[in-house]
């Protein structure tokens, strides 16, 4: 089947034919191309973009805060009790909080979520994803305790498996709002130890909507081997695996990214580096090995600088590092060299702008969040760590260009579409309006998203 894309806002068409682009040109020449039945699909006066294409985010994550209790506007630990009391779930999960936003200044703990309900398991994420509070219902359902109730990292772990059954309609709803926002790619870091079985076939299903490529958080290296033998069942040309994930370090609203130095704002804290170099390491060697990319969580200027020294062990690599916030001149300089994947989330500058100077004074933070330097020295992608952060790539590149040291506009598209098809290693087929380039593409007009093509398909 034919599509002609006509009335740009540029005044050129745009023949689609199947999942393809076919070609580019003036509505005349197009229409000669085109035959009498193609399909004609008149955008008003939108601008035509490649699809968007968010290069790290959460899907289901995403779902979960769109069918839950979002705490992100929670102004105290009574407000958080609120809203989680309107919150009528088996299991109520809530998602956002941030301790700097409340009238406390403290964590919610285990003692404010029974204050809601004691009988019914409640879980509350912070913001990062990294800390979560759970009431005494939730903590003897996952058989853990802790008298506060919070929980970091790999801890939070049993609270967060009790949830796995809503995980069809997480995913829907994560796919209904991505689409929304005129992403027609999502680069998803869902797939972990422990689930990645049960959640295969929901993302081939998802992925019949939007594209989905996985960063998969498996560091074992047998279970690697596993997942690639078993996910091979599940691969489709829009539903594909990429690298394989590690963590560095934390994050920095919870001080447990690592830093060369303590934080200024809590002496004697460094952070939390998650993996030793050795395991780091045998991590990396074994991607080499299964000739699969590597990707690291690494926020921190000692987490960054010890995944560069494992990268410079593995020349050839296709190597990322997800988050780049806390860098030196040192660490910018290794970028360029090593031509890492930089996969940076500008929309983090709206909250860390608060905070970044305060967790690692004032010479640190001049050398921090450089995502202009880099996308005029390394390689760039952009995306929005959603649910994080929104995932509105509009709102996302008006934060890049407008970021001290930001991006250009150009540059902040070019990486919001082709840099993201590099880093998933799609870039002679996506990312571009071109012939022979997926039709992957997105309508905007007036700041708004118009209308949004997948694979060659409109989407409702």
């Amino acid at each position: 089947m034919k599509t002609v894309i006509t009335n740009t806002l540029d005044g050129s068409d745009i023949l689609v034919d199947g999942d393809r682009i076919a070609a580019l040109g003036t509505p005349a020449m197009i229409r000669s191309m085109a035959g009498p039945d193609a399909r004609i699909l008149d955008v008003q006066k939108s601008m035509a973009l490649p699809g968007f294409n968010d290069s790290h985010m959460h899907l289901r994550m995403t779902g979960q805060m769109l069918t839950g209790c979002r705490l992100d506007t929670a102004g105290s630990i009574t407000e958080i009790q609120s809203i989680l009391r309107s919150c009528h779930e088996p299991f109520v999960h809530g998602m956002g909080w941030d301790q700097e936003n409340l009238l406390e200044k403290r964590m919610p703990e285990r003692r404010d979520l029974d204050a809601v309900n004691p009988d019914i398991p409640i879980v509350c994420e912070r913001y990062c994803t990294h800390i979560l509070t759970a009431n005494t219902a939730a903590m003897k359902l996952a058989g853990v305790w802790r008298e506060d109730g919070i929980f970091q990292e790999a801890a939070c772990e049993p609270l967060l498996e009790a949830l796995d059954s809503q995980a069809a309609r997480h995913i829907q709803a994560g796919v209904d709002h991505c689409l929304a926002r005129g992403l027609t790619t999502v680069q998803i870091a869902d797939l972990k130890t422990g689930n990645w079985r049960k959640l295969l076939p929901l993302y081939r299903d998802a992925s019949q909507r939007i594209r989905i490529h996985h960063q998969v958080n498996i560091t074992d290296p047998k279970e690697m081997e596993d997942f690639l033998r078993e996910a091979r069942l599940y691969e489709t040309d829009t539903h594909t695996f990429g690298p394989f994930k590690g963590f560095a370090d934390g994050s920095l609203g919870g001080r447990t990214a690592w830093l060369g130095r303590e934080y200024a704002d809590e002496p004697g804290n460094c952070g939390e580096p998650c993996m030793t170099e050795e395991e780091m390491e045998t991590f990396v060697e074994a991607c080499d090995r299964l000739n699969r990319p590597v990707i690291f969580h690494a926020i921190g200027d000692a987490a960054i600088r010890q995944v560069l020294a494992v990268y410079r062990r593995h020349p050839g690599m296709k190597q990322g590092i997800l988050h780049l916030q806390i860098t030196d001149e040192a660490i910018l300089q290794d970028l360029e060299r090593l031509q890492t994947d930089c996969m940076v989330q500008p929309v983090f500058w709206r909250s860390d702008r608060n905070i970044v100077e305060q967790r690692v004074g004032t010479r640190m933070a001049r050398t921090s969040y450089a995502f202009g330097w880099m996308a005029s020295h390394a390689r760039v992608s952009l995306g929005t760590d959603c649910p994080i952060e929104d995932c509105d790539p509009l709102e996302n590149i008006r934060w890049a260009v407008s970021m001290p040291g930001g991006l250009s506009e150009k540059q902040a598209l070019t990486a919001y579409t082709e840099g993201s098809a590099w880093a998933m290693g799609r870039s002679r087929d996506l990312g571009k309006l071109a012939p022979g380039y997926l039709a992957d593409i997105v309508f905007v007009r007036d700041g708004m998203v118009t209308g949004v093509i997948v694979n060659g398909q409109m989407t409702e």
